[in-house]
């Protein structure tokens, strides 16, 4: 592959509704993004911060990452401006060695010609973007610091290079001289000289004092690509497509030797910080990058983790390690400088999509991660599904592939029409032109070229065989009639599209891409109407254009919009969770594949038309946790937590403080100030004895904005036990016909004697409510009075509340239905049942640990994915007893609900897995999940959520 081919980019714009986090406006609408905690496109530059704890990275996804190297986790993210197509994209980046200024380069204009050079200079430690330093008029391909941080040098594709003085922030010298494009540039070890290497096959040797030319370099004999001088005598090397490494003096320029020939263009390359070994990258296959001793040019090590090209690499300071970026799912791997042993590998949890279809009745979409390259119509297996919704059944989650079912996939023959590809166009690759033929006769061939995707990679006829459907690169999807002119575009993917499907019915179009994303089409108005991440966690959220969105407890952290401030800004970021109030509406992906059409499904929903001007100047909550300090310990169990507050035109209104996803500060417990100007608010919070994680929430009219913080107490007093307070709810005998239940009141009563035996074992006391038939009626009025209990818990307490009966879906809401739920016209009347949101804010308002049971979903469409997401946003424990794909059973042989029989046998002792006699909440879970399973031959499968590093705490003894 070759180092121009650009693979990865997961970004789309919206016209939707723009919000602002901060007092800057927004130049430009939102771009809705997604953030796999690792790159998604080309990685151009990586480095070490001084201390060796840290990397920076940087590429083509447009974005800056600070990876904590001790938890492999992205830390920091810089943003500059971005926008649709290649703006925004890093080709190259430099931090400085006194650490102050971290610059960067690239494509930074929309257009290109003679205006995309500028470089951003950011204040590292800060994020802030300090100037624009401009001078090329092409994109800056290179950049280098001077060993003493007081100079920059940048190579552009205008064929200069630039010298600048970093403490003026100007341009000291232009370099002319090469007449191709500059990648490689590098200072000497004494800052007073630099070398550029160019695609003109060449070196340049130039003075810092007065950017004279001391030598010209040529012996390559291809492009040159990359350079790197040893720290230890000076020593220039450069590499080439040529395959070849050579030495050059560092003081007159002159060929010192061919340090290495290794077979492949050279990617990167990287002196370790004694000067005593050398990294190369690589930028063709064999994907191999290689250690190399210095000066002899034997090489140490043959590194071949990665499955693509890397063209970025470096050493650790202390010299042990090597950075290396690049393959096809944009992996930074940390080897041994020695030996080549993997310490670490640095990526998102993404992977590009290699193969789609649907199911051949329609009801579910497929996809596949897993690259085997079959044929255009294959390129792999399909590995995962998703339930498509219908008019008795919402949206479902992604699950494993039934691999028993059947799906269609691309089809490059229609009757006696056929489809294939061919090497052409001015770039010379093999799929290129796609020929239509009719009984092998080639009636039209359509020729792609650097405006339209390059080349064919995924293509496939409709079912009535009058519509071709083509994928490119760079995001490109075009329908095509069977005599080759275009029809039209379908807009969004921006990276290669690897594969397409139609459905039986000709109504929907599936295509997957190297963008990590699986999007749905409406295949003859070619609007989007779905867009699906699913990542390696399980986590995956699915939006429409217009950034509403369903997604897994966790998935709505993993997109939201970037929000540009203009050129010399850094941009803002708002993730979706913040906005969840506005845009979570399972509702409206539903209906959008429903009625075929997003922006249809939108203007019907109820609550989905916002005051787009008022949300352009609102802000979200902006805060600063002063102290304790991150990491502190201290032996008392009470602390002072010390937060101070940014002025905002919409003050904070309320706080949440959550202790190990206990909640210890309810909102509405601490009166905050309704005033504009900042402020400095001290909230008193008791702390559980070890470590303790805190989350910290303070949220406005606009949505909210959390704050994750650990600390430790440490004293020879252990805490006391709390109290449990427990409400068990089960409905048996309805006043409407047909809706009786077996054994919902028996489950109710069950679960309640059992973790009220937990009195002086588990919990010092447990104060319960029993609503069920035989004990207090389980009426509506009786189960909303029944909630009043739960305010009475304190942070150490624990609450519980269980639910078995119906449970049922109507206009996107979720109700319970209570004893005398009554119905009208076939509709239920709300003042009968029991919306979601009553439980849900009871629970959310109740301090300490909370914990959901829930078995209401004895029918179809009664499963609704708010339940468990509404709960997990607020860290309550939840375990439910169906998924979206699956009702709850009751069996007469258990006499019982399935799921309540598991969670009794559980709390008796069978899922005490380690024999300590304590029934753990993870422990319990298990066995229900299994046993749910097993005793409805995989029918019924229950789900559950606890909040991400939740203490893993003791429910039962």
């Amino acid at each position: 592959m070759k180092k121009f081919i650009i693979l990865t980019l997961t970004l789309l714009s919206i016209t939707g509704i723009p919000i602002t986090a901060r007092t800057a406006q927004s130049t430009s609408p939102p771009i809705l993004q997604i953030d796999t905690g690792g790159h998604k496109s080309m990685i151009r530059d990586v480095t070490f911060t001084s201390d060796g704890r840290y990397l920076v990275s940087a590429g083509d996804d447009k974005v800056v990452r600070v990876w904590d190297l001790e938890t492999g986790e992205t830390v920091r993210t810089l943003r500059g401006q971005i926008g649709a197509g290649h703006e925004g994209k890093i080709f190259a980046m430099a931090l400085s060695p006194d650490e102050r200024w971290l610059a960067v380069g690239g494509w930074m204009h929309p257009e290109c010609a003679g205006r995309c050079g500028d470089i951003r200079l950011y204040n590292f430690p800060t994020g802030e973007l300090v100037t624009l330093l401009k001078g090329h008029d092409n994109v800056v391909n290179g950049l280098a610091f001077s060993p003493d941080s007081r100079y920059l040098l940048s190579g552009s594709q205008d064929n200069n290079a630039i010298i600048w003085d970093i403490n003026q922030q100007q341009r000291l010298h232009i370099l002319k001289g090469h007449s191709d494009y500059i990648y490689a540039v590098a200072f000497t070890p004494d800052s007073k000289r630099v070398v550029t290497g160019s695609y003109d096959q060449s070196l340049r040797l130039w003075r810092v004092a007065n950017g004279r030319l001391i030598a010209k370099l040529q012996g390559h004999t291809d492009k040159v690509y990359s350079v790197a001088i040893s720290p230890k005598d000076g020593t220039i090397a450069s590499g080439s497509d040529d395959h070849s490494i050579r030495l050059w003096d560092g003081v007159t320029g002159q060929f010192i030797k061919t340090l290495a020939n290794q077979g492949t263009e050279v990617g990167s390359l990287s002196f370790s910080p004694d000067g005593g070994y050398l990294v190369s990258g690589v930028g063709s296959a064999p994907t191999n990058c290689h250690v190399w001793s210095y000066p002899s040019g034997k090489e140490i090590v043959t590194y071949k983790e990665h499955d693509n090209i890397v063209l970025a690499t470096a050493v650790s300071p202390d010299g042990r390690w090597v950075a290396t970026g690049g393959g096809s799912n944009q992996e930074i791997h940390l080897w041994n400088l020695r030996d080549g042993t993997v310490k670490q590998r640095l990526r998102g949890v993404g992977a590009g999509i290699w193969a789609v279809g649907f199911s051949e009745d329609g009801t579910e979409m497929g996809w596949g991660k897993t690259s085997t390259s079959i044929s255009r119509t294959n390129r792999g297996p399909l590995e995962y599904r998703l339930r498509l919704p219908s008019s008795v059944r919402p949206l479902g989650t992604p699950k494993e592939i039934n691999p028993y079912q059947n799906y269609l996939r691309a089809k490059d023959q229609w009757q006696d029409w056929s489809l294939s590809h061919r090497k052409g166009g001015d770039y010379g690759f093999f799929d290129a032109i796609l020929d239509i033929k009719n009984q092998n006769r080639t009636i039209a061939s359509i020729e792609r070229g650097s405006t339209d995707g390059y080349r064919h990679t995924s293509y496939t006829f409709t079912p009535n065989g009058q519509t071709i459907i083509s994928g490119g690169s760079h995001g490109v999807l075009t329908a095509y009639q069977r005599d080759g002119s275009k029809i039209g575009d379908y807009i969004g993917h921006t990276g290669t599209v690897w594969a397409v499907a139609v459905s039986a019915n000709g109504r929907f179009l599936l295509s997957g891409s190297d963008d990590q994303t699986v999007r749905l089409w409406n295949v003859e108005t070619r609007e989007n109407l779905l867009t699906l991440f699913h990542g390696s966690n399980g986590e995956w959220v699915a939006w429409t254009h217009s950034g509403h969105y369903v997604a897994s407890p966790n998935g709505d952290k993993m997109v939201g919009w970037q929000l540009n401030k203009g050129v010399e800004s850094a941009a803002d970021y708002v993730t979706a969770s913040q906005l969840r109030k506005y845009f979570f509406r399972p509702d409206i992906l539903t209906q959008s594949i429903l009625l075929r059409s997003a922006k249809q499904a939108v203007a019907q929903a109820r609550n989905s038309h916002f005051t787009t001007n008022e949300l352009m100047t609102a802000q979200l909550p902006q805060f600063q946790i002063v102290s304790p300090q991150k990491g502190h310990i201290t032996r008392h169990k009470q602390i002072q937590l010390i937060l101070d507050f940014v002025a905002n035109d919409n003050p904070v209104k309320t706080i949440e403080v959550y202790v190990n996803d206990s909640l210890a500060i309810t909102r509405g417990k601490i009166a905050l100030p309704q005033r504009r100007n900042a402020y400095r608010k001290t909230i008193p919070v008791s702390l559980e004895y070890g470590l303790n994680n805190l989350r910290v929430i303070a949220k406005n009219r606009v949505g909210e904005t959390a704050k994750d913080w650990e600390l430790k107490y440490l004293s020879r007093h252990h805490q006391v036990k709390g109290n449990l307070y427990l409400i068990a709810i089960g409905v048996s005998e309805y006043q409407e016909q047909g809706l009786d239940l077996k054994y919902a009141a028996a489950d109710a009563r069950d679960v309640y004697h059992a973790l009220v035996s937990q009195e002086g074992k588990t919990y010092k006391q447990v104060k319960g409510i029993l609503l069920a038939d035989g004990a207090q009626s389980p009426t509506a009025a009786n189960i909303e009075d029944s909630l009043d209990l739960l305010y009475k818990a304190t942070q150490d307490d624990t609450v519980i509340l269980f639910l078995a009966g119906h449970g049922i879906n109507e206009d996107g809401n979720y109700y319970f239905l209570p004893k005398d739920a009554k119905q009208r016209n076939e509709r239920w009347r709300k003042s009968s049942v029991i919306k979601w949101r009553v439980l849900q804010d009871a629970l959310e308002e109740t301090a300490g640990r909370r914990i959901l049971l829930v078995d209401t979903c004895h029918s179809g469409n009664a499963f609704n994915a708010r339940l468990v997401k509404d709960a997990s946003d607020a860290k309550i424990t939840v375990i439910s007893a169906t998924n979206s794909e699956s009702f709850a059973q009751e069996l007469p042989d258990l006499k019982h609900g399935v799921f309540t029989y598991a969670l009794l046998e559980g709390l008796k002792g069978k899922a005490d897995s380690n024999r300590d006699n304590l029934i753990k909440i993870k422990e319990l879970d298990n066995y229900i999940s299994e046993q749910v399973e097993d005793l409805t031959d995989g029918s019924q499968m229950s789900v559950s959520f606890s909040a991400s590093g939740f203490e893993n705490f003791v429910l039962a003894r």
